[in-house]
């Protein structure tokens, strides 16, 4: 299976299109304290995951995206990982028994996956959750958002045939405002779960031909790979 190394990752979400972070927020209440602890600290203190654990269910939703990304984000040692899948799990079983997915921003939702993803974590209530919620608004999205909930998707192997036939669609229809980062991780992901998408396979081939100059190894290795 071809993977995709985390500095190449980091590297695609900055080139592509539409991609423009909203302001960044520190959070609310609690969160906010977590936010600077995680910002301030290289490892993830035991004593704030605990208290993460307890309390993360009474965060809003947009701050429970932004804890999870930065925990995504922290250098938390491996004795700490059933800590941290902790916190997620709490995270995850809130945001869906509030079915609070339908009040975040594409943005904050594609954020929210990846974290999931980084951490490895699959919570499939959550998954199923958030694809329920996306196929029918992924007009919303942009192509950043767009392939980040993809790539989330496949990284935890997980496929949901509404949610990627709606991001199918809708790719295809925005393939004209993808940059080759973006064209390559979304092509990555579909084949990755092997989910068939002719109409955007071949919006992406198109568009691929105009811009071949502009991709890197690592966008031709991705776009060739999920092609054969």
């Amino acid at each position: 299976m071809f993977t995709l190394h985390a500095a190449v990752l980091r590297r695609a979400q900055r080139r592509c299109a539409g991609w423009a972070p909203p302001a960044r927020r520190g959070g609310s209440g609690p969160a906010k304290a977590w936010v600077a602890a995680l910002d301030a600290s290289r490892t993830v203190p035991f004593n704030l995951l605990a208290a993460m654990k307890t309390e993360i269910a009474d965060a809003p939703p947009l701050d429970i995206a932004l804890v999870a990304s930065k925990l995504a984000k922290a250098r938390w040692r491996r004795a700490g990982r059933k800590e941290v899948a902790g916190v997620l799990d709490a995270a995850a079983a809130h945001l869906v028994q509030a079915k609070a997915v339908g009040k975040m921003t594409p943005y904050d939702t594609s954020m929210l996956m990846h974290a999931f993803a980084k951490c490895a974590h699959h919570h499939a209530p959550l998954m199923n959750h958030v694809a329920g919620e996306v196929a029918p608004r992924a007009a919303s999205f942009n192509p950043f958002a767009l392939s980040m909930t993809v790539w989330a998707y496949a990284t935890l192997k997980c496929t949901h045939g509404e949610l990627f036939s709606a991001a199918a669609q809708e790719g295809a229809r925005q393939v004209g405002n993808f940059q080759p980062a973006g064209l390559s991780l979304t092509v990555w992901a579909f084949a990755t779960v092997q989910h068939v998408a002719p109409e955007l396979f071949e919006c992406v081939a198109a568009k691929a031909t105009t811009q071949i100059g502009q991709f890197n190894s690592q966008n031709l290795a991705n776009t060739v790979w999920a092609y054969a």
